[in-house]
């Protein structure tokens, strides 16, 4: 009888095992469950891969590395938006501007807004007129406004808002939201001054049209819907107290080179609309009386509005002589904030 020694053989397979050098190590390979590649609703898609690392992202203060294959479909996180408040004139709104970071023309894009650093409450900027809303409202980069950017409105004065941006170009693409830009509304403002406070017309003749010396204006506001600046007169006229004679202003408006006798006042401007009827040139002039009138305007915010204005008069031969003649305008300046 013959003996036969019996050899088992052993098969041994290594799995999954890490691949490393001096500077570097992968670990935690996996194999999960295949499941169903984009599952679908009517408010959800899912993506799911086989093979991926599973032991989640690696992060630090500056960065997150996302795991997985999906991640190289993601977009570029978008760097802090440009916050500008318009040199310190917006008080209720500011001007944002998006940073693409090199990502695709049809990116689209959404503002979030917060007045804490940490976003606790956050709003996010709507496309059709820059309020704040609730949900996050992705455009394009023309449609924020490209380089010019675009308003955010609705905001309160004197406060610190934040924002930051995220992307996406389709499924699978958002990103987070990334650094943050801040910047301060501006407080509502309005300055205004008249120089001198008084201006002659020295001596006048007879049927012969006098011009005051020039009174000049400055007016600036960071009022949304801009302002005016009004005229009122206390007399109505050229008043003489000692002979109780009164050369009354003009009504509306008139040429006192073809009116026998008036008063009246006339402006001029660089950068402020002259309003009727005080925009008359030559010897036009605009009436005046103790119901003020808008002689200067803007309809929009002004930094540095300039202004002038002089008062004309032509008496009759049969006017008192006297050395009394005068009027006291009253200028204020208002804005529509």
């Amino acid at each position: 009888m013959r003996l036969w020694g019996s050899l088992a053989s052993i098969l041994i397979v290594t799995f999954a095992a890490f691949s490393a050098s001096s500077t570097y190590q992968l670990k935690s390979y996996s194999v999960g469950p295949g499941g169903t590649t984009r599952s679908t609703s009517t408010t959800y898609e899912a993506q799911d891969t086989v093979g991926d690392q599973a032991n989640g992202s690696a992060s630090s203060t500056t960065y997150t590395n996302g795991s997985g294959s999906i991640q190289t479909e993601q977009l570029n996180v978008p760097g802090a938006p440009t916050l500008s408040n318009n040199s310190n004139t917006y008080y209720n709104m500011l001007n944002v501007i998006i940073s693409t970071s090199n990502n695709p023309s049809d990116t689209t894009y959404a503002i979030a807004v917060s007045t804490t650093s940490n976003f606790a409450t956050t709003y996010y900027v709507q496309s059709s007129n820059g309020s704040l809303g609730g949900s996050p409202d992705y455009e394009t980069y023309s449609t924020w406004g490209s380089s010019g950017g675009s308003s955010i409105t609705g905001l309160t004065a004197s406060t610190t808002y934040y924002a930051k941006v995220a992307a996406k170009e389709g499924l699978f693409t958002n990103t987070e939201y990334g650094a943050v830009a801040s910047q301060t509304t501006a407080n509502p403002s309005i300055t205004f001054s008249v120089s001198p406070s008084s201006s002659s017309l020295g001596t006048f003749l007879p049927n012969t049209i006098a011009t005051s010396s020039s009174l000049s204006f400055t007016f600036a506001t960071n009022a949304v819907s801009g302002g005016n600046v009004y005229v009122s007169g206390l007399h109505g006229g050229f008043y003489s107290a000692a002979y109780s004679y009164n050369i009354l202003a003009v009504t509306g408006s008139g040429n006192l080179g073809g009116l026998s006798q008036g008063f009246g006042v006339q402006g001029a401007s660089s950068n402020l609309t002259v309003d009727a009827p005080y925009n008359g040139t030559g010897n036009t002039v605009g009436n005046e009386s103790s119901t003020p009138a808008p002689i200067f305007s803007t309809a929009a915010a002004i930094v540095g509005g300039t202004a002038s204005a002089n008062v004309q008069v032509k008496s009759l031969l049969t006017a008192p002589p006297s050395n009394d003649y005068t009027e006291v305008l009253t200028f204020v300046a208002s804005a529509s904030f």
